[in-house]
Order: structure tokens, then C-alpha cells, then sequence
């Protein structure tokens, strides 16, 4: 089965459904686990078809062409109405860094249900994909709190900003704010990465918002080089 964003279309739609919906923003997975559970949700009256894979980044491979290093189970299952289903993953061998935090994502594809007097009727319907950060994190990396902080560095340049990572975390920072301006873009940052900001606004000081595990966002001021 691959995955789709809509289908079937045709003259009218399907009322709406509330669907399946993933318990939290990101996985986090310890080295040291044998393996993580992730919760589902369906707060529909209506069974759901759930299609689940993990992917490295690239959104054009099919899942089943994919070669990532966990095992995912179930990959397809049905979750009854205001019911819940656990996925569970777990890591295979594989040479990972053991240095920095690796970066792959779930997905979640909810399937829309027939209902009972569709038969001989045009729908258009819709499959909801979700997908989030499935973080595999190395013994010796901690997690994501406010001391990530003090190894952020912003430079400023003649043409705006460097924003680097110094951690071996990957980085969520959702807001970098200026007493003149504020950049709201959602910058990813790898471990031991950099990316340029042009035309930032000059500052001795920046209040940088960023996500922590659990999907808190975290304030601090950051003085600039």
C-alpha cells in the first residue's frame, strides 16, 4: 500500500471525522531501549485504516522501499473508534553515530472509512498523513532542556546572522527575537551545525525560543559575538 495524500476524487465530500492523531511531537529514542512505544488516538466514532512507516528525510521513496534501521509494528492496522493503538519501534544493528543525535521521522497515515450509504455514491476522500521526528539518541548525548542554551552561538555579519548548534542534539528553535524584529521561521539545526539568517536585524541580544522533548517551548537570551 503507498502512501496517498487524497484519493478517489469525485463530486462531493466526505463529512468530516476527527481521525487518528500521534500522543506527542517527537520520539525519542535512548540507545540504551530495546525498544519505544508510540501512542495512537482515534477520537472518531468511525473505525480508521492506519498505515505506519519510518522514512530518513526523503518523502519520495514508497515506504516499502525505504531501508532505515528499526523495525516498526504494526505497519498497517485498524483502530476502532475512540480507541487507542500502540506502534512499537525498535532499533536493528546499524553504525550509527554514537556522537551526535540521528534524525528519521514517523508517519502515520489515516485512512478515512467507508460509510454505511456511500455504496453507488461519488466522495471525495481523504487520507491525513502525520508525520514527526523520530530522534535516535546516543548514551552519551543528553536531552533537549534549557542548558542546551549555553551551547547555541549567534555571530552577527554584515549581511544578517549565524545561528549555530554547538550541541549533538538536533535543534527545534521556533523563534529568534530582536528588540527590533523577530524571525519566526522554524530553523531544524543538525549537531555541530550552522545556517546564515540574512537580513536579521543587528542585536547584543537575542531571545531564542526552542522545543524540548516533551514539545515545551523554552525562552532564553542569547548574546551575540
Amino acid at each position: 500500500m503507498k502512501r496517498i495524500l487524497a484519493a478517489l476524487l469525485a463530486v462531493t465530500a466526505l463529512p468530516a471525522w476527527s481521525g487518528v492523531y500521534i500522543y506527542g511531537t517527537r520520539v525519542i529514542y535512548p540507545a540504551a531501549q530495546k525498544e519505544v512505544t508510540v501512542q495512537l488516538m482515534n477520537k472518531g466514532d468511525r473505525s480508521a485504516l492506519v498505515q505506519a512507516w519510518i522514512d530518513d528525510g526523503n518523502t519520495q521513496t514508497p515506504p516499502e522501499k525505504l531501508n532505515v534501521p528499526f523495525l516498526l509494528t504494526p505497519p498497517v492496522v485498524k483502530v476502532n473508534g475512540n480507541t487507542g493503538q500502540q506502534l512499537k519501534i525498535k532499533f536493528l544493528k546499524a553504525s550509527l553515530p554514537q556522537d551526535r543525535e540521528s534524525l528519521y521521522y514517523l508517519n502515520v497515515l489515516d485512512i478515512p472509512p467507508n460509510a454505511d450509504n456511500d455504496a453507488g455514491t461519488n466522495k471525495l476522500k481523504f487520507a491525513l498523513q502525520n508525520r514527526i521526528k523520530l530522534i535516535y539518541r546516543p548514551t552519551s548525548v543528553t536531552g533537549v532542556n534549557k542548558e542546551i542554551f549555553s551551547k547555541i552561538h549567534i555571530t552577527r555579519a554584515s549581511n544578517g546572522l549565524t545561528v549555530e548548534n554547538g550541541s549533538a542534539n538536533w535543534l527545534t528553535i521556533t523563534e529568534i527575537k530582536s528588540t527590533v524584529k523577530a524571525n519566526k521561521a522554524t530553523l531544524l539545526l543538525a549537531p555541530h551545525a550552522n545556517v546564515n539568517l540574512p537580513g536579521a536585524p543587528a542585536a547584543n541580544q537575542y531571545a531564542v525560543t526552542l522545543i524540548d522533548d516533551y514539545g515545551n517551548y523554552l525562552l532564553e537570551n542569547i548574546k551575540s559575538n
